[in-house]
């Protein structure tokens, strides 16, 4: 039987690697040069390693990517390291990742510093969810914390991280945010794509096909057989996977089941945008890697400093900080180019350090993603979209289908092994 797979990020990638040994005939569609997805990469000349457009680590407790890395024997190519994660707020940075550092934050009063740590400690033991998903996260923290705190400490994070949809976000989104993330981070010597290159390699070896640069235009079944058009080609499979964006799977599959497609239009995604800057001089240089901006109207929401976590050495001995936002694609900072865009961040980067100059940029490289966080509203394990589809054959998996988990590799790699059993349990009938 042929199984096509339309996209190689992590999730479309871990579903044939998973399916390699089987005696299914798998071909891997990408629109792309290259498979990678949202963790793409790039590299400058003076660098020996490779950089994701978008920030990317992993957390200590990434089970799905410990066990591909032993799988593939890449354990040695691992670096955990603690971090330091901090936020600025009213001018200052001020550190933000441990309960002493909560306990010493100064701008919330010493009664809502305990309540804070208070639920942050609950949030990380508890292990149940659901409870959690039938009231918004502003709600829940409101209550939580005070308003006071709240507006502070995570206000300025939701708006930064959903837009206009940051008070519709439900609390069991926040818990996982929490529960499952630790203060150490791994990344991977030469990048993800080492990763990405080494699953590659695997799956080239079992026979399985990939075709860069296809773009898919349509998929419809005819008979018992679907048939996948893309601008030049067109492939016929038994099976497919979609593993791609709610929003593009809507628009290329023909004959969709109505009620089903109508479920999956009512899902929403936002983009995300980022600059990636090699610069002079560390520009978070008293060590932090990942900065919170706390306040507000800010045009991004975050910076991270690559090097305060991996060794500059392997840039060039240049300093890599990530600035990025989450947004609607209908927002003012969306339809900015990206010179406008650039002119517009630099003087919010000088106030969070003033010593910072436009002359410190070695180079920048910037990238917008339209689907690359979903929109997680109330209730939403009873509207999460299933891996099969009412059309027999078919298969979708996409950042909307990992709730309560948040985005990431991690959780791509484990959404494409469910995919591959799903699919497994199909070619056993």
């Amino acid at each position: 039987m042929r199984l096509g797979i339309i996209g190689s990020g992590f999730c479309g990638l871990s579903t044939a690697y998973y399916l390699r040994n089987t005696p299914l005939d798998i071909t891997i569609l990408e629109q792309n040069p290259d498979v990678g997805g949202l963790s793409s990469w790039f590299k400058q000349k003076n660098w020996d390693w490779n950089l994701e457009f978008l920030i990317h680590h992993w957390f200590t407790s990434d089970k799905a990517i410990w066990d591909l890395v032993r799988e593939l024997g890449l354990e040695k190519e691992l670096i955990v390291k603690d971090t330091k994660s901090s936020c600025f707020y009213k001018g200052e940075i001020t550190r933000f990742d441990s309960p002493i550092s909560v306990l010493k934050f100064k701008h919330i009063n010493l009664f809502s510093r305990l309540r804070t740590g208070l639920v942050m400690a609950i949030l990380k033991l508890d292990p149940f969810y659901k409870k959690y998903e039938n009231i918004t996260a502003y709600r829940f923290l409101t209550r939580a914390l005070g308003k006071k705190a709240f507006s502070i400490l995570w206000e300025p994070l939701f708006t930064g991280k959903f837009s206009d949809y940051a008070n519709k976000i439900n609390a069991a989104w926040f818990w996982y945010r929490i529960h499952a993330r630790t203060k150490k981070l791994m990344y991977m010597r030469g990048g993800f794509k080492t990763l990405i290159d080494s699953m590659k390699s695997e799956l080239i070896k079992s026979n399985c096909k990939l075709h860069m640069g296809q773009k898919v235009n349509s998929i419809e079944k005819k008979s018992d057989k679907f048939i996948v058009k893309t601008q030049n080609k067109k492939f016929e499979f038994d099976i497919i996977l979609e593993a791609l964006p709610l929003e593009i799977i809507t628009k290329i599959t023909h004959g969709l089941d109505k009620d089903y497609k109508l479920s999956l239009e009512k899902l929403k995604t936002i983009g995300a945008q980022y600059f990636v800057f090699e610069l002079k001089k560390s520009f978070l240089n008293e060590g932090t890697y990942w900065l919170n901006i706390n306040e507000k109207d800010y045009p991004f929401m975050m910076v991270a400093e690559h090097t305060n976590f991996i060794s500059k050495e392997h840039y060039g001995n240049s300093h890599i900080i990530w600035v990025g936002k989450y947004l609607n694609i209908d927002s003012s900072l969306w339809k900015m180019n990206e010179k406008e865009l650039l002119e517009a961040i630099l003087p919010y980067l000088k106030k969070i350090n003033p010593a910072f100059d436009k002359s410190w940029i070695k180079s920048s490289v910037f990238r917008r993603f339209s689907y690359a966080q979903p929109i997680i509203s109330l209730k939403y394990s009873t509207i999460k979209p299933t891996i099969k589809t009412p059309t027999n054959g078919l298969y979708i998996a996409s950042m909307n289908h990992i709730y309560p988990a948040d985005r990431g590799t991690n959780n791509a790699v484990l959404l494409g092994k469910k995919a591959a059993d799903e699919i497994k349990n199909y070619i056993k009938k």
